[in-house]
């Protein structure tokens, strides 16, 4: 199963506007993970830790919601957002929960600082361009969606 573990502020959100950046709303960003085969999503920006701590003390708050309402109007679909993504419980050991025996892409503007946090600096050097993106974290996101259309 095609994995994709993305982070939301610097990739999906400008990090200077907290706005989502222009080239992935409407849809755009869900399109091109589509078209790269993509089946499940991994939320491992910080975000997804906090929602996933609230959740744990209010077994009625929607973690899921609030992680596609912060997303700014790129998640279009929300039952395909609902039923293909899951958040991580500690963003700090982020890339220690990429499957690399998986096939597995990273989209995160902080990839280095976390595979090097998680003992896998050779894995970010080998990958990055590759299987790992570290996207401009105020740009438009142009750069996230030409790296998933190259994705075969």
């Amino acid at each position: 199963m095609r994995k994709l573990y993305f982070d939301i502020d610097g990739t999906i959100l400008d990090v200077q506007t907290a706005a989502a950046k222009p080239a992935l709303v409407e849809g755009k960003f869900v399109k091109a993970i589509r078209r790269a085969g993509i089946q499940e999503l991994v939320c491992v920006g910080n975000y997804a830790g906090v929602v996933v701590e609230v959740q744990t003390l209010d077994t009625n708050y929607d973690a899921l919601g609030a992680i596609l309402e912060l997303c700014n109007g790129v998640f279009t679909d929300e039952v395909w957002f609902r039923a293909n993504t899951r958040l991580i419980s500690d963003p700090e050991r982020r890339a220690a929960e990429v499957d690399l025996d998986g096939d597995w892409w990273y989209v995160d503007d902080l990839a280095e600082k976390y595979f090097l946090e998680a003992g896998r600096a050779e894995v970010f050097r080998q990958q990055l361009g590759r299987r790992i993106l570290a996207p401009a974290p105020e740009g438009d996101g142009t750069d996230v969606l030409d790296w998933l259309g190259a994705i075969r």
